[in-house]
């Protein structure tokens, strides 16, 4: 009777011991961890939000100086972007055999930040063009041409139809007596 108590009060604790072991396992998983600033993995929300408000006055301007100083902030970001592609700041030593077998991880941004560049280029010719700034209007809508082969063809149809444009109305200014 006495080792039948024994094993009882055995398995009693082994049950209490294993469901707080449990319920400290999941509250463990549900806590929120610190991020260490320190850290380059961490995603920098900053730049990107610092970003997004450039984006978001470019297309809210209706001042082309502030739609221009807009629009070469996003296109420096773009091109330094093309030039990182495939970077995410994370190297992880390989053996030289193994690095070959070994992609880039993709970039993971949410939005295209040579889409964001060319809509605020569209924008900033369209404000230049309305106040007789036509040699940079021309600049920034040949800006848009110039970005990835990638960019979706609505920004490059766009464009290329402002400069056809542009180009038949200095022609015809420039034919008119």
């Amino acid at each position: 009777m006495e080792i039948e108590t024994v094993q009882q009060t055995s398995r009693v604790k082994t049950l209490v011991l294993g469901l707080i072991g449990v319920v400290v396992l999941a509250s463990g998983c549900q806590t929120n961890h610190s991020i260490n600033p320190d850290n380059p993995a961490v995603l920098d929300n900053s730049k990107f939000m610092s970003l997004w408000e450039t984006y978001s006055d470019c297309k809210l301007s209706s001042d082309f100086n502030r739609a221009s100083a807009g629009m070469q902030q996003l296109s420096s970001a773009a091109i330094l972007s093309q030039q990182n592609e495939g970077y995410d700041g994370f190297v992880l030593p390989l053996p030289t055999q193994l690095e070959r077998l070994v992609s880039n991880p993709a970039n993971r941004l949410a939005v295209d930040l040579h889409a964001m560049t060319a809509a605020c280029s569209l924008h900033t010719g369209q404000l230049a063009l309305h106040e007789g700034h036509i040699d940079e209007a021309r600049q920034a809508f040949a800006s848009i041409l110039t970005l990835n082969q990638n960019l979706s063809p609505y920004y490059v149809l766009q464009a290329k139809r402002f400069l056809t444009e542009l180009e038949r109305g200095i022609d015809i200014a420039a034919k008119t007596p």
